[in-house]
Parts: structure tokens; C-alpha cells; sequence
């Protein structure tokens, strides 16, 4: 029995050293991007891509157009998202997704003209940030941030003219 017993507490002794070896302190809050589960995630995005999808429709956007603003690498691709048959949207992209549903929103809270939101989005505008090009050129070219600017310039004039 003594024989035993030694390859046991071997055993033992490896997996206590594994587990305390791999043991990190953890230092503030952790940040989750993604949801906790596959479902929830995969829910997620596909509420996100749909929301995105006929956001799309409204302003009338061209298929490259449209994968410029969610960074998708080609036509064929967000064809696939179209479809649900691609992987789920990374946390980029979500976000991507989010800032465009954010505008169409803030563009159509007081009235809910789809037209106006067309307007606004394609006239050229000579205030900064756009500097004579509509808002949708100047989000297709300067990508994310972009975006978010012209998400928070939406939330700034609704502020200014609800005061």
C-alpha cells in the first residue's frame, strides 16, 4: 500500500502546483465585450445585423457602401450576413452597428421621417466635421470614429434644441 500511495501524492502535488502556478491576481473590474453565453452573443448579433440591414434600405446604400461602414472585407461576405450564414459580428463591428442604429434613431425621434433621415445623411453639410461632404461620405472615409462623432453631434444638437 506504501507503493501506492507515492504516485498519488505525486499526482497530487502536480496539480496543486498547476493550479497555483496559473493563478493571477486580478487587479479593478473586469470588462466583458461579449455576452455570456454563445446564444446570447449569436442573439446579439443578429439582432444587430437586422437592425443594421434595414437601416441600410432606408438611406439606400449600395452593398459596398455598407461593408465599408461595418468593415466587412467584400461584397460576397456581408451577402452571407445577409443570409445568416456568416460568423457572428465582432465586437468592432457590433459597435459599427450599434452607431448606425444610434443615428438613424436620433434622426428620426421627433418626427419618424425615414425621408428626413435620408436627407440628412446624404446632403452636404458645411459645419465641422464634414466640411462640404454629406455625413455618410464622411463616415464611409474616416470609419469608426467617424461614426462615433457623428453619433455624438446628433446627441449634442438634440440637446441644444430640446433646452
Amino acid at each position: 500500500m506504501i507503493a501506492s500511495a507515492a504516485p498519488i501524492r505525486e499526482y497530487a502535488n502536480a496539480l496543486t502546483l498547476k493550479y497555483t502556478m496559473n493563478v493571477k491576481p486580478r487587479t479593478g473590474p473586469r470588462l466583458v465585450l461579449q455576452p455570456a453565453t454563445r446564444r446570447a452573443a449569436k442573439h446579439a448579433s443578429t439582432n444587430a445585423l437586422k437592425r443594421f440591414f434595414a437601416i441600410a434600405d432606408v438611406w439606400e446604400l449600395s452593398p459596398l457602401q455598407q461593408c465599408r461602414l461595418l468593415k466587412i472585407p467584400s461584397p460576397q461576405v456581408l451577402e452571407r450576413y445577409r443570409l445568416g450564414q456568416a460568423p457572428r459580428l465582432s465586437a468592432s463591428q457590433q459597435e459599427r452597428a450599434a452607431l448606425v442604429a444610434n443615428i438613424q434613431s436620433s434622426l428620426t425621434a421627433d418626427a419618424g421621417s425615414d425621408d428626413r433621415a435620408w436627407a440628412w445623411v446624404h446632403a452636404p453639410r458645411s459645419g465641422a466635421p464634414f466640411k462640404g461632404d454629406s455625413p455618410l461620405y464622411f463616415m464611409l472615409e474616416n470609419g469608426l470614429p467617424a461614426l462615433r462623432e457623428v453619433a455624438r453631434l446628433l446627441v449634442r444638437e438634440k440637446r441644444i434644441t430640446s433646452s
